[in-house]
């Protein structure tokens, strides 16, 4: 068991790095925005998200819209990356030997809830984005698969909380009894 454990740490802490990474990455591009050709690097940075839904749109988002997104989506991931913390903070609790401790399944609830308020917040950022300011449509669908599998992650940490919640409740209940 303690190689899975591992396993899964290392995969949580790789996590942790490239989300960190993602994030000072699009907190550098809110800043480049504001250079001197900061309209033209906007238009080439989105055009790998946001697709508008016909070409005789007119392109009108500047600056300032590119910055925001791109600062909520590094705080957004910020906030992915206290969660993960969380987990593998639990993580390395179990893997020393403390299985079914006191605030150990307050801690992993807290973590999926990070996980899943984050799936749901980027969901919305993008459809917000791209719908409002790209009038790209095809927004709603081609994220769903990457909030699916996120928003499972979550859920799949929320029932590693329950299983905590009920090992702790049994093992109180065991000690009482002897």
């Amino acid at each position: 068991m303690r190689h899975h454990i591992n396993i899964i740490a290392l995969a949580v802490r790789i996590a942790i790095a490239v989300a960190a990474c993602m994030a000072v990455f699009y907190l550098a591009m809110a800043v480049f925005f504001h250079v001197e050709d900061g309209y033209l690097l906007v238009k080439e940075f989105f055009s790998d998200y946001f697709t508008p839904i016909s070409s005789s749109v007119p392109y009108r988002n500047n600056e300032w819209f590119g910055s925001a997104f791109c600062i909520v989506y590094s705080a957004l991931l910020l906030y992915c990356v206290s969660g993960l913390q969380r987990f593998h903070k639990g993580l390395k609790q179990i893997k020393k030997g403390g299985i079914f401790e006191s605030g150990q399944d307050a801690a992993f609830r807290k973590a999926a809830a990070t996980v899943v308020i984050f799936a749901k917040s980027k969901y919305l950022l993008f459809c917000t984005m791209g719908s409002m300011l790209y009038f790209d449509l095809t927004i709603f669908f081609r994220e769903i698969p990457s909030f699916i599998a996120v928003y499972l992650i979550g859920k799949f940490i929320y029932l590693i909380a329950g299983m905590t919640e009920k090992g702790v409740f049994i093992r109180e209940e065991n000690e009482l009894t002897i």
